[in-house]
């Protein structure tokens, strides 16, 4: 699977971890798949699509998205994805009291009791994501991911010129994600303070 904004989908879940995971799998498991999972998990799989429904129709994504047109087009809905976790990094004490490093720990200790509901293969890339989310700290570890994506496609893309290209739009998309994120925690109905004083 590519990397996508998984970040954004961790933070704007409760502190549960079958609702965190649940608003994972949409981008992890197939649609028939998903249908399977019920409770929490459902809960999370529809806050995800509430939240890629709202992204993905939104003018100011479609701005960032268009950032990197022609070149990118093709793959500049994914692209914005990484991009904005790399903002939301850039951002993150302003949604978030602890460290990034200790969210991520504290999301991933949450995670062995599922272990037996969810594929193994599923269950160990929800793991990795905890562990290399971080990477989006840069706009290198954006471009390193979007190349390793272009490496996997069944026919090879070049993602090597990318970086400049997302160093030369950095503070747009800085500017995108500061007026586009508060607007989706209002539009899937979360509150910025709850967010804020989770833990």
């Amino acid at each position: 699977m590519a990397p996508m904004n998984y970040l954004a989908h961790l933070l704007l879940s409760p502190p549960d971890a079958a609702f965190r995971v649940g608003n994972l799998l949409p981008d992890l498991v197939h649609l028939p798949e998903q249908e399977k999972f019920t409770g929490r998990y459902r809960e999370g799989i529809e806050m995800h699509r509430r939240i890629d429904a709202f992204t993905d129709a939104h003018p100011v994504t479609r701005r960032s998205r268009e950032r990197l047109w022609p070149t990118y087009r093709r793959f500049s809905g994914i692209i914005v994805d990484i991009v904005y976790d790399h903002c939301l990094i850039e951002r993150w004490r302003a949604y978030h009291p602890c460290s990034l490093s200790d969210f991520l720990d504290e999301v991933r200790s949450g995670l062995p009791p599922l272990e037996a509901d969810l594929p193994e293969t599923t269950y160990r890339h929800i793991r990795s994501i905890t562990q290399w989310a971080g990477d989006y700290a840069t706009l290198e570890g954006v471009s390193d991911a979007m190349k390793r994506v272009g490496s996997r496609l069944r026919r090879p893309v070049d993602f090597s010129g990318l970086y400049p290209e997302l160093e030369r739009h950095r503070q747009g998309f800085l500017d995108d994600f500061d007026c586009f994120f508060p607007q989706l925690l209002a539009a899937t109905g979360i509150d910025a303070q709850a967010v804020q004083s989770a833990s």
